[in-house]
């Protein structure tokens, strides 16, 4: 989370990923938005009538877009702090009032409305879409042979979801800082997943409304009326929110550009469209992002095809990432004859994504994976998404000349199968200085141990007194530049649980004239040789 159904600033979110576990289980999904019908109204449904839906999802295109709600957009509690409003109740009723759920199975048969005629063309190339090498062999030994894997379409039927998102608390206001403000759009966003109850008995009830060529006349009225009182509920799965949606409209921050000789690069009313677009789609971004880590469902899972290097037959399909997590499970036999999964490593994918948005044919390409963590992993087990942020804390102590509190921000990304790129934030904070610094590495990496050389640059800062002005730390006069370079090791405990440690040497680059009045007094030399270690955990 990233990690979230747009292709418009990558809003993979709002589809998530969808599984795929050797079955014909893919998910599909429909997506309505909530209508306040105010001056907002409009300007949400044009975001997202200008994009475009991503092929690699199952979409179903339904009538129903709009839920209308006769309650104001904006919701405050006592205080005045603007809230999401749980609104699962009321949907629900008018999902279910309305037959929502039918009109998706409409859409997958493509029934004509008038002639109340249906189709499994659309469900079953979706089933052959969705089937796996292994349903592909298995099939070949079968009397139907692949024909028969088209059967499996139906039971995507009740993997078909929709998605009701609500742009609750959209407000443009002022926000002044400290010395700085801007315009900023704020919303309080929220999103509601529901899925179609589908069973044996409502299927029975669908063949038996079920008109195509071959219907008899006679039989066609009597199966649309059938039809007509077909009812296909849909049941809660998961609500999320986003309590702290804002954009700043860069407004005021252009206008000082301006006031100091810059150039207009944009006219304000563009900023403000802008600004309200990326909320709009970042907001969608993060709740797709919250659905995906709690929905089980909605996590890719394959088993692992081979080892050395390891591979999936999972892919471009299924929307597979560089860098994207997954925890490695083994099938444990228990003594009442049960199984139960227990965790065997963590593997993370390379750039060798495979290229398998076809159909299968029994030979489709593999992923590649390098593994981060754990022990000897086999093939046939288990692969299971889990959502990454590709950022790691590091809580710990430094010693030396910078001796204080560390703490740390680290993104791990992926170089080669035995070697990673390291973006750090490194900030140590003592009872009267701070120091930050961001650092660049690059090293080895194995499965529950790397080690990397970094280096890079920071800032020594005297926090100020109280006899002091402000003068001084704008100028930069309480300050010290520095350059550093050392050696970071980072090992397992239980990811994603590490420790990490590091030596490193600080080189002072220049410093300012109350810096150096300063130091002496307070006894701080920054130049030399630290230690810092501690723990790390991984997001």
């Amino acid at each position: 989370m990233r990690k979230i159904i747009f292709t418009m600033f990558s809003i993979l979110a709002i589809a998530t990923v969808f599984a795929q576990t050797g079955k014909s289980d893919r998910s599909s999904l429909s997506v309505i938005l909530l209508d306040y019908n105010d001056s907002y109204s409009a300007a949400v449904d044009n975001v997202f009538t200008q994009v475009s839906l991503d092929s690699k999802y199952d979409i179903n295109k339904i009538p129903t877009q709009h839920i209308r709600i006769n309650e104001r957009r904006t919701k405050a509690d006592p205080d005045g702090d603007y809230y999401a409003p749980d609104r699962t109740q009321s949907i629900q009723t008018f999902l279910n009032n309305n037959n929502i759920g039918k009109e998706i199975v409409s859409y997958l048969f493509s029934r004509n409305n008038t002639t109340g005629e249906m189709s499994t063309e659309r469900i079953y190339d979706r089933g052959l879409y969705n089937v796996s090498d292994q349903n592909i062999l298995e099939s070949q030994a079968t009397k139907r042979g692949l024909e028969g894997l088209k059967d499996q379409g139906f039971s995507l039927i009740g993997n078909c979801h929709l998605l009701v998102l609500d742009y609750a608390n959209i407000r443009y206001e002022y926000k002044k800082g400290n010395d700085k403000g801007d315009y900023y759009w704020y919303a309080t966003p929220a999103a509601y997943l529901f899925k179609i109850e589908w069973n044996e008995q409502l299927q029975n009830q669908l063949f038996d409304c079920w008109i195509d060529e071959s219907t008899p006349i006679r039989e066609r009225n009597s199966k649309k009326l059938a039809y007509g009182k077909l009812n296909v509920p849909m049941k809660f799965i998961i609500r999320v929110t986003d309590d702290s949606r804002s954009e700043s409209t860069g407004i005021e921050e252009q206008q000082r550009k301006v006031d100091n000789g810059g150039k207009r690069k944009y006219r304000n009313e563009e900023l403000k469209e802008n600004a309200f677009t990326n909320m709009i789609f970042k907001a969608a971004d993060y709740l797709g992002e919250r659905i995906e880590s709690k929905y089980e469902s909605f996590q890719v899972q394959n088993s692992i095809y081979a080892t050395h290097p390891i591979r999936a037959k999972i892919g471009k399909k299924e929307g597979i990432r560089v860098n994207d997590r997954y925890f490695v499970y083994e099938h444990i036999a228990q003594s009442d004859n049960s199984t139960k999964l227990s965790r065997r490593g963590v593997v993370k994918v390379t750039t060798h994504i495979a290229e398998n948005r076809t159909v299968a044919t029994g030979n489709s390409p593999t992923t590649e994976f390098y593994q981060i963590a754990g022990g000897k992993l086999e093939e046939g087990m288990t692969l299971k998404e889990k959502t990454s942020y590709y950022i790691n804390l590091d809580l710990g102590y430094r010693y030396g000349e910078l001796e204080g509190i560390y703490a740390g921000l680290n993104a791990s990304l992926y170089a080669t199968r035995a070697t990673d790129h390291h973006i750090m934030l490194q900030v140590t904070g003592w009872d009267k200085a701070v120091t930050a610094s961001i650092d660049y590495g690059f090293g080895l990496r194995c499965n529950n141990f790397e080690i990397y050389p970094y280096i890079g640059a920071g800032l020594d800062s005297f926090l100020k007194d109280d006899d002091e002005s402000d003068a001084d730390d704008k100028a930069g006069k309480n300050n010290a530049w520095l350059a550093q370079g050392g050696v970071r090791l980072n090992v397992n405990i239980y990811y994603p649980v590490q420790l990490f440690g590091a030596v490193e040497y600080n080189y002072l680059l220049s410093e300012g004239e109350t810096y150096k009045e300063k130091k002496i007094s307070k006894d701080r030399d920054i130049q030399g040789f630290n230690l810092c270690g501690g723990i790390r955990i991984c997001f």
